[in-house]
């Protein structure tokens, strides 16, 4: 037979309301009194039953997280700070990829969003428009990561794209890199970048500063384009590049940490030193680049400050009750640091 609440209150000598309390870190209750109740709920096996939860107050206290890729190294990390800080509110974070090929995935995610399983949920939604998430959401809360409408009505945190790439390449002429080459962007002018807010043409923004600031043109020839954002297709694509003899560059800014990695294993390859022949820098600070080898300079974003800022966010509209998109979203953007690691530096 199933342990209970009443059980549970029983052998730990307290109410049942206290082991409510206790159970979703209620403030109201001591914290000697809760760590006394939660032992000896855990002594029993007790778990809640989030049916009968969900029927009395219509909510679940679970969030789900929906982003691109699960096997890349930014993602797992922010996913790991969104479950730690859902944990600290009383409540659990379940992880969704997105990117699965399938036509309509995304639209797939957001209508069982609508269902009673989860109480709201962080999307990464590139391939959804604004109205198609309000209509597939069904008024439950949802938080955007990097969302691609400018100050859309969604409540929404960014990764520092422009200010951040605009760090990442200036850190490479400053010390004295006179070609910089960019790794994982399409190009396109400054003026036509300013008008898409994708996550890409956003850090390519940051780039066409640094460059104008330094009295240069950024143009095609300082790109090297990827069918993806994985380590694997930048290996591929630095590789090629080096191959055909049309590599000038003695820096490289890579989008994401992920392709830096694969740029800095072709590199190595192919006889090339960093960071005295070509210097790298990434972008996400993820926890994996003060192990590569060289170690990775990167533009490290404060990935638990993003994390938590979402589930925050999405937690106090799910204590609203809020239905839809809120009257005045907010738009928050977290910081980062230029973290120079062996990979860029020149100064030994």
């Amino acid at each position: 037979m199933a342990v209970t609440m009443r059980d549970v209150a029983k052998a730990a000598g307290v109410s049942p309301a206290s082991v409510s309390f206790a159970l979703r870190g209620d403030p109201r209750i001591k914290q000697e009194t809760a760590r006394h109740i939660i032992d000896v709920a855990n002594r029993m096996n007790y778990s809640v039953n989030i049916t009968a939860k969900s029927l009395r107050s219509g909510r679940t206290g679970v969030i789900e997280a929906a982003v691109f890729q699960l096997d890349r190294p930014f993602y797992a990390q922010l996913l790991a700070g969104v479950s730690n800080a859902a944990f600290d509110r009383g409540i659990q974070a379940v992880a969704q990829q997105i990117s699965t090929g399938k036509v309509g995935h995304e639209k797939s995610i957001l209508e069982k969003v609508a269902n009673k399983f989860c109480d709201g949920v962080i999307l990464s939604a590139g391939g959804l428009s604004d109205a198609e998430i309000i209509e597939l959401s069904r008024g439950k809360p949802v938080v955007l990561l990097d969302d691609q409408s400018y100050q859309g009505p969604f409540d929404s945190v960014f990764t520092p794209c422009e200010n951040g790439a605009e760090a990442a390449v200036t850190h490479l002429f400053e010390i004295g890199c006179e070609r910089v080459g960019l790794v994982g962007t399409d190009f396109m002018p400054a003026d036509q970048a300013c008008r898409s807010m994708r996550v890409g043409d956003r850090r390519l923004i940051g780039c066409h500063r640094a460059f104008e600031r330094h009295e240069r043109t950024l143009t095609k020839a300082d790109t090297i384009q990827l069918f993806d954002w994985g380590t694997d297709d930048a290996y591929r694509a630095v590789s090629r590049r080096i191959e055909e003899g049309d590599f000038p560059f003695d820096g490289l800014f890579c989008m994401t940490d992920a392709i830096a990695f694969g740029a800095l294993r072709a590199l190595r390859e192919h006889g090339i030193g960093v960071p005295d022949d070509v210097a790298v820098i990434g972008f996400d600070g993820v926890r994996e680049g003060s192990y590569s080898a060289p170690t990775l300079s990167t533009i490290a974003v404060d990935i638990d400050k993003l994390a938590r800022e979402a589930v925050d966010i999405l937690c106090e509209r799910i204590e609203e009750g809020r239905c839809g998109a809120p009257a005045m979203p907010k738009h928050v953007t977290v910081g980062y640091e230029v973290l120079v690691r062996e990979s860029s530096n020149r100064t030994r």
